[in-house]
């Protein structure tokens, strides 16, 4: 691929005739630059004692979800050691811890639904949480010795899928998706007994429609569409992991040895950049965020080619939200907003003016 940087404007200073020089003018203020504001901060703005990570955000950009082991960016007091997952309001500032959580959410795009880890009866499951009531739910069937992991949720909150750890040994894991409103679980799929082959990895479309995920044993990523029951192989033939679906189900970004690439379910048509590591898609398939070094995060606009940087740092799925207007990452750099004392890795907002 063309690798590309930010542009810059250089501009060149003529000399006066005269002896005298002009003096020189006031730096211009670009409004058009993006911005970046640091969220994993408490409501006042004060900086979290603890790491903070693993940021997603709503497609509105105003909520974002991180995992933190910060003990001072609420209120209450945080008894466990270990890191929690919290939901940052952008519009008042308002942080919301989820009690009990061990990592950092998938939130429904209104920010009231919120999926994450936590111990179950005898290993880790996975929850959702509706924060407006704080009614909590266990999304896998209990009785399953070893839970589950790995949720994502619908744009509505409604569907959660998951991949569920069955107890017998032989049993490779499934993925399955849990509906709020009925509350019933329905299986999307499962490997053969036996054949070390689990599914993982889940991704969901913003309706809940389509389900992406991996199967492990094969290395090959695969689309189920939940009201045909169509499945489709969307890998290139070699080894992959899945990245993420776009909210319309219509595209998926995976990585390969060979670099990353966005596929078009409907037209078939793949587009290939060697070198690079996708790390998230954009809601509407447009915007893919990656890196083609070890930690800078770049924006491309998959129908322009533009591509912008963002900052030095990592991000995870649903870190894009629409249009790529928003990006949200994390970052151990002190020098992206003014303040940064903590020493510690933090989540950052970039957002597209």
């Amino acid at each position: 691929m063309v690798s590309a940087a930010a542009l810059t404007t250089v501009l060149t200073a003529v000399a006066l005739p005269s002896a005298a020089q002009a003096a020189p003018s006031a730096p211009s203020y670009d409004r058009r630059a993006p911005h970046i504001e640091r969220v994993s901060v408490a409501a006042d703005g004060t900086e979290g004692n603890g790491a903070s990570g693993g940021g997603t955000v709503t497609t509105d950009g105003g909520h974002v979800a991180f995992s933190s082991a910060a003990t001072n960016l609420t209120p209450d007091t945080y008894p466990r050691p270990q890191s929690s997952a919290h939901v940052r309001d952008q519009a008042s500032a308002e942080v919301t811890r989820i009690r009990d959580s061990l990592t950092a959410p998938d939130i429904s795009d209104d920010g009231r639904f919120a999926t994450y880890l936590d111990w179950g009866t005898h290993t880790t499951a996975s929850f959702v949480v509706d924060l407006s009531t704080g009614e909590k739910r266990r999304v896998d069937a209990k009785g399953f010795k070893e839970g589950s992991g790995e949720a994502a949720i619908s744009a509505d909150g409604r569907y959660v899928a998951y991949v569920l750890r069955p107890q017998h040994p032989a049993d490779p894991y499934r993925v399955e998706v849990y509906d709020w409103t009925t509350n019933t679980r329905e299986v999307v799929s499962e490997g053969p007994p036996d054949a070390a082959r689990d599914m993982v990895n889940p991704s969901i479309s913003a309706d809940g429609r389509y389900i992406a995920y991996e199967d492990a044993g094969t290395k090959q990523v695969w689309v189920r569409d939940r009201t045909t029951g169509t499945l489709t192989r969307v890998d290139d033939g070699t080894a992959a992991t899945l990245v993420e679906i776009s909210g319309d189900g219509r595209t998926v970004a995976l990585n390969s040895a060979n670099g990353a690439y966005v596929r078009d379910l409907r037209t078939g048509k793949v587009q290939h950049w060697s070198g690079t590591t996708a790390r998230a898609l954009g809601p509407e398939g447009r915007h893919l965020l990656y890196t083609d070094d070890a930690s800078t995060l770049r924006l491309r606009d998959l129908r322009t080619g533009d591509v912008q940087i963002v900052g030095t740092g990592s991000a995870v799925p649903g870190s894009v939200g629409a249009k790529g207007r928003t990006v949200v990452f994390s970052s151990g750099e002190t020098d992206l907003v003014p303040g940064d004392t903590n020493g510690l890795n933090d989540v950052f907002k970039w957002t597209r003016r």
